[in-house]
């Protein structure tokens, strides 16, 4: 997971108001139970020295209804400045979390929003296609929509002969060609904007084969074909969904298995992967780590571990002493998976969050940019 969208939040060095919350409208008291666990947040905001400017920002949104249906999360970030971060998140938390401190606690959003890919799905047919342009984890509606077409209006190839025939035939071929010139110049333009994981193609199959001969190698590489589907009314939607929903599985299930061979590899050999707390926030700190494997517990309870950090995202240690020798004055203590997430994403590095593979130390391992004799193993 990319974390570059956190890096302003990352590097701004705070106080931070962080607040996660069931939002779902899905229940008849749904917005008088948000009023009353804001209010309850709020409160335990204020205990904990919240700047009152971030907490009169939030005032504004954190009771207002989401636009969608259904059950629905939402993750705020405030400072005093004003509102840092606003996201609806896939899936309501598992229990409110309201915080404040000088690290913003990130990791319920990684957390929410982990698996989430960014794809691009074309419902194909030979007049053109409509391009969808979401993610996973994106809400309801939330999703941009294009209709491509070159306006080509002969396509469709009848039985017959003789030379009148075969120029329609060929009059046919050239609309198609056409139409599918003009949806891979649109993808082309969407996937060097975009940066999707994967291109989904679904509808007419001459199409799709006319679209393949036209398109760039950058789409090529990431079109995928899933069945079912149509520009046009009559498809089965619940067979189609699964099919979707099978390709995006599919993408993640390749991201995380990418990331942990080469963990796997590099451990093996005593190359640029470190495993256990201590070598990654040593590796953090030299700004050597590309890519954290996470083994994540969204309950650590009392016992969940911490971490040292100063006012520098990089300055992070286990133990205060160690913080103080990089230079910073105050150290504090904040839970472990706070500043790493704020580590990782200063730095410009990810994270994948991971169930049994692979053997981790203390649940935390890392793969490196770079691995030098001072790379702890």
């Amino acid at each position: 997971m990319k974390l570059d969208w956190l890096k302003p939040v990352a590097t701004d060095p705070g106080p931070h108001v962080c607040v996660y919350v069931d939002v779902s409208r899905n229940r008849e008291k749904g917005e008088h139970e948000m009023e009353v666990r804001w209010k309850d947040a709020r409160e335990a905001l204020v205990g904990q020295g919240a700047p009152e400017a971030a907490l009169t920002a939030l005032d504004g949104i954190a009771t207002t209804p989401p636009e969608v249906g259904g059950p629905v999360g939402r993750g705020l970030i405030a400072s005093a400045d004003g509102i840092e971060i606003d996201v609806l998140l896939p899936d309501p938390p598992a229990q409110d979390e309201a915080t404040a401190g000088p690290v913003a606690n990130l990791m319920p959003l990684v957390r929410s929003l982990a698996d989430d890919v960014r794809y691009v799905l074309v419902e194909l047919d030979r007049a053109g296609a409509d391009i969808t342009v979401t993610s996973s984890d994106a809400p309801r509606g939330s999703e941009e929509v294009r209709e491509v077409t070159a306006g080509h209006d002969l396509l469709h190839k009848i039985p017959g002969g003789g030379w009148a025939h075969l120029r329609y035939q060929h009059a046919v071929q050239d609309s198609w060609d056409h139409n599918a010139a003009a949806v891979a110049e649109e993808l082309l333009r969407i996937v060097r904007e975009q940066h999707p994981e994967v291109v989904l193609l679904t509808g007419d199959t001459k199409a799709a084969a006319a679209l393949r001969g036209k398109a760039a190698k950058p789409v090529l590489e990431l079109l995928v074909d899933v069945p079912g589907g149509s520009r046009h009314a009559g498809v089965h939607e619940e067979s189609f969904n699964a099919a979707v929903a099978e390709a995006l599985e599919e993408v993640r299930r390749r991201r995380r298995d990418a990331v942990v061979d080469e963990f796997e590899q590099e451990v093996g050999r005593a190359g640029r992967a470190v495993k256990g707390l201590g070598p990654v926030v040593d590796a953090l700190r030299r700004g050597q780590v590309r890519t954290v494997l996470l083994r994540d517990d969204p309950n650590p309870g009392e016992d969940s571990k911490t971490l040292w950090v100063g006012a520098s995202p990089l300055e992070i240690g286990t133990s205060a002493d160690e913080v103080r020798a990089l230079g910073a004055t105050d150290p504090v203590q904040v839970r472990a998976d706070a500043a790493v997430v704020r580590a990782l994403a200063a730095s410009d590095a990810e994270i994948e969050l991971v169930a049994e593979r692979p053997d981790l130390i203390e649940g935390i391992g890392a793969v490196l940019r770079y691995a030098d004799a001072s790379t702890q193993g």
